[in-house]
């Protein structure tokens, strides 16, 4: 699952290009080659995660020789056919700097634009035959913030109409689809938007972010001279982003600046989405366990996190979502983010705590550990039943007394009561699978996956829990073997969550319950068992 609401147009012309048949599809530049070496060092030998961002800045530095005042992006993709490009907008048309050429030369080969290429001119009208026309007024989202970044201090280089749109394009409609539900206190927009016009690096992550979206749901790709737009600022992001993370954990920092710590945890989620829409869990691992010693970092007593300050309590809950829900499914990583950090006000709160506790003990049974200190390690089929109807009813009860967000959208409350029960019944699933005996729970397994079915044919206003169902869907998935209407009801609502979204986190997922439906039901009872093979042999999935 990934707490996010779907919002787009699920007739979207290229959102699920190629998912059918679940073939990776085509993104833009991934990292250079040395930092994907480095990627595979950090997984393999479980490397801290901020001396990979280290090493992915020295690679990048070294090949770019980035400057913060001559490193430019001149991207292309008018907005608005009424309106006359702007200088700042257009391609090269000189041939490019050393340094640009340095960056050109590492660059991975997805682009068919050779150096040489770069500072060959071309007429407006051939360059804008093939550009992204993006029309503002197709998304009018009502909770968008509406921001004039033309009247903001930015780097003159993202002084640029490409640049306004996307981040309009990341308010109206990416923002929408990152929380459980969209509404005028949408924290990915009303914290991490003005944290972005004062931090240049999240303000290329966001830009990479919506670029990459915009990619995947339109087909279109905006791009400069030197490939996808979305790569570079991606890449200029990283390399800004490693080099404030050497200042903040050098030896020498004893205190943590609020609007530093939080642009950083900020900018590393927003990264970790980029991701999930490109579909690359060997990068995104990357950018989690940076989250992950961030997380424990700021919330220790040494270095105690910025205190009074909203967005780092947001950005820490999100961090610690992104923990619980890549941890069901990932086997090599145990030092998990401690829900203690999270506010306790929040609704799903012990819901969370459960299916975190859940997994530790699970994986902590496997390697032979003690596990007498989680109240769970001994629980029966009744005792875990009590445990998630307490944590639904907490749910219900916070999230109408403590989530102002949500004010104004009483229209989806019954859909959200729906949800909360939904994950009350995969939860239950989820830990039957994790902590009782295969055979003495397979009735109740059953069970929860009819509910869980019924539940999301309830729903009314599928468009707006789309995404949130994606988790729900898998487990149902992993209870499918030989049972062809299951298995077309989760695979149909994994393919549409992603078509809907724009997302393609679910293609490694979906491919991973297409090989468990072929094993054989005695060898590997449970998909955990698979799974967990799978991942000592490298192959891990994400299911966010």
């Amino acid at each position: 699952m990934s707490l996010r609401l779907s919002s787009l147009d699920p007739n979207e012309p290229r959102a699920a290009k190629g998912l059918r048949s679940i073939r990776l599809p085509a993104f833009g530049n991934s990292l250079t080659d040395e930092c994907r070496q480095i990627a595979g060092r950090v997984i393999e030998e479980g490397s801290d995660a901020i001396e990979a961002f280290r090493a992915a800045a020295n690679v990048l530095s070294k090949n770019s020789n980035a400057r913060d005042t001559d490193f430019e992006f001149n991207g292309s993709a008018p907005a608005n056919p009424d309106r006359a490009p702007v200088e700042e907008e257009r391609a090269f048309t000189t041939p490019p700097t050393e340094s640009q050429q340095d960056y050109l030369d590492n660059r991975q080969p997805e682009s068919s634009i050779s150096p040489a290429e770069v500072g060959t001119p071309a007429s407006d009208d051939l360059r804008n035959a093939f550009l992204p026309l993006y029309d503002r007024s197709s998304d009018c989202n009502p909770f968008a913030m509406g921001l004039d970044l033309s009247a903001c201090q930015l780097p003159k280089y993202l002084q640029t109409q490409v640049v306004y749109d996307l981040v309009h394009y990341y308010d109206h409609v990416v923002a929408a689809v990152m929380p459980w539900l969209d509404g005028p206190g949408n924290a990915w927009r009303t914290i991490i938007l003005p944290l972005a016009i004062e931090c240049e690096f999240l303000l290329l992550a966001i830009l990479a972010l919506s670029a990459e979206h915009y990619s995947s749901k339109m087909g279109s790709t905006y791009t400069s001279n030197t490939g996808p737009l979305s790569a570079s600022w991606r890449d200029r992001s990283l390399h800004l982003l490693a080099r404030s993370l050497r200042t903040e954990l050098s030896e020498e920092q004893t205190t943590v600046s609020r609007g530093p710590a939080c642009a950083m945890l900020a900018t590393i989620l927003v990264l970790c989405n980029l991701e999930m829409i490109r579909c690359d869990n060997a990068v995104w691992r990357i950018h989690w366990k940076a989250a992950r010693t961030i997380a424990r970092r700021w919330t220790s007593s040494h270095h105690p996190p910025p205190n009074l300050d909203p967005g780092f309590d947001f950005l820490i809950k999100e961090a610690f979502v992104y923990d619980v829900f890549g941890s069901s499914t990932t086997f090599r990583d145990e030092d998990q983010i401690s829900s203690a950090v999270v506010n306790a006000d929040d609704p799903f709160l012990r819901w969370l705590q459960l299916i975190q506790e859940v997994t530790i003990i699970e994986r902590r049974r496997h390697a032979n550990l003690p596990v007498d200190e989680f109240p769970l390690h001994n629980a029966d089929m009744h005792a875990l039943q009590q445990a998630f109807a307490t944590a639904t009813n907490s749910s219900l009860f916070l999230s109408k007394h403590s989530k102002p967000e949500w004010q104004g959208l009483e229209s989806l409350e019954s859909d959200l009561v729906m949800l909360l029960n939904i994950y009350q019944q995969a939860g239950l699933l989820y830990s039957y699978q994790a902590l009782i005996d295969a055979g003495k729970s397979a009735t109740a397994r059953s069970i929860c996956v009819e509910t869980i079915i019924s539940g999301i044919r309830q729903i009314q206003n599928m468009k707006a829990i789309q995404h949130d169902l994606v988790w729900p869907y898998f487990l149902v998935g992993t209870e499918s073997r030989g049972n062809d209407d299951r298995k077309n009801f989760a695979q149909a609502g994994l393919l549409e969550a992603m078509h809907s979204t724009a997302f393609s986190n679910c293609v490694p997922a979906l491919e991973f319950l297409r090989r468990f439906w072929t094993t054989d039901a005695y060898t590997v009872p449970l998909w955990l068992q698979f799974a967990r093979q799978e991942s000592h042999q490298g192959m891990d999935f994400l299911v966010i």
